[in-house]
């Protein structure tokens, strides 16, 4: 006769294992995919090159990305997600950025650093004009934690390995890697981020208290601070300027001059001033760098003798900011087709892409 009893347990015992292995298999699958772009700066070509969700909007992956990624680091990055950390390989050098970002969240981020990581005594931020727009009062639904070790816990291991959006990024990784045919980018977007941006609220110059708070920590904290103002495509300029906003723009810099000296990597050169078309290396949008120029900018930082950003300060600005206007207005009457374009671009011209040429 048949124990049924012993049938049941072995059939209990049968799915507790797969469920375990199930579970493993998962794990090992979001590890492999790595969709945050946390353990490993080179990628599998046609398994998760692509990387479509480099950064979570949960902020939680911050943390733990800072638990893992900061033993043996020195220097970190960290602001809105402009200037990534894609294919960087440097071993001192920790990111910590984030997708449409509050600049209140990225002063939480740099006291997390100096609480989790305080061998991190050098933090590069990245600003952009768009953050001003990012009011700290908004609604916010990824709220930022606070955390003073560096343990992983329990939670930062279900949030990398086995919670359900990192499953989800992780197949939408594979997916647009194996339909991307393992090409890393292979289409530019000439309008996408000018014609997502509408600017139908005040600019608000609230925010610079905040970096003039941080600022003042970091330098409690003996932490080098260095603000830099991101890449932008000069198309974005003339939008800007479009929408009579340059001004605004011209004194976010004067008052952040004021706080502290900066990098500026926006004013016009040889990597920001060629068409977004087919055969631009530079730029996948109007404010995102392709790898390799974001990688040129990373360099650059990170070096003695700057090639790239300029030096600005309170004594300095003003003749800065006359020049790059004075070029900037050259260009738009230079370029009258370019600029109308610009200056009418609708909200479904976001959709239009390009095939590269090169791919990089």
């Amino acid at each position: 006769m048949v124990d049924e009893s012993n049938i049941e347990k072995r059939r209990d015992i049968l799915f507790i294992v797969l469920l375990f292995i199930f579970i493993i298999l998962i794990g090992l699958f979001n590890y492999i995919i790595d969709p945050y772009y946390i353990f490993r700066d080179s990628t599998i070509k046609g398994i998760n090159n692509v990387k479509t969700h480099k950064y979570s909007n949960k902020r939680t992956i911050v943390y733990s990305d800072i638990k893992i990624n900061s033993k043996n680091k020195d220097t970190a990055f960290t602001g809105n997600c402009l200037l990534s950390h894609y294919g960087s390989g440097l071993d001192n050098v920790a990111f910590f950025t984030v997708p449409i970002v509050r600049i209140k969240e990225i002063s939480n981020i740099i006291k997390n650093i100096n609480d989790i990581a305080p061998n991190i005594k050098t933090i590069y931020w990245g600003l952009f004009y768009d953050d001003f727009w990012n009011n700290d009062n908004e609604e916010i639904t990824d709220e930022l934690l606070t955390s003073n070790t560096n343990v992983i816990k329990l939670d930062d291991l279900i949030n990398l390995f086995f919670s359900y959006n990192t499953t989800k990024y992780s197949i939408e990784t594979l997916l647009d890697s194996i339909k991307n045919k393992g090409q890393d980018i292979i289409y530019v977007y000439p309008y996408r981020e000018i014609a997502k941006k509408t600017y139908d609220k005040e600019f608000s110059l609230n925010s610079l208290n905040t970096i003039k708070e941080i600022k003042n920590f970091a330098d409690k904290n003996n932490i080098n601070l260095i603000i830099y103002y991101s890449p932008i495509h000069i198309s974005k300029k003339i939008h800007i300027y479009s929408k009579g906003l340059w001004e605004s723009n011209q004194e976010l810099k004067r008052k952040l001059a004021e706080i502290t000296p900066f990098y500026d990597y926006s004013f016009q050169n040889e990597y920001n001033m060629s068409p977004i078309d087919e055969n631009n290396m530079n730029f996948i949008d109007n404010i995102h760098p392709s790898n390799t120029f974001n990688n040129l900018i990373v360099f650059d930082l990170l070096s003695e003798n700057k090639k790239i950003g300029t030096y600005i300060t309170k004594k300095n600005i003003e003749n800065y900011l006359k020049q790059d206007t004075e070029i900037l207005k050259t260009y738009i009457k230079k370029n009258p087709t370019i600029s109308d374009k610009i200056k009418n671009v609708k909200k479904e011209d976001a959709n239009i892409s390009i095939r590269r040429k090169n791919v990089i």
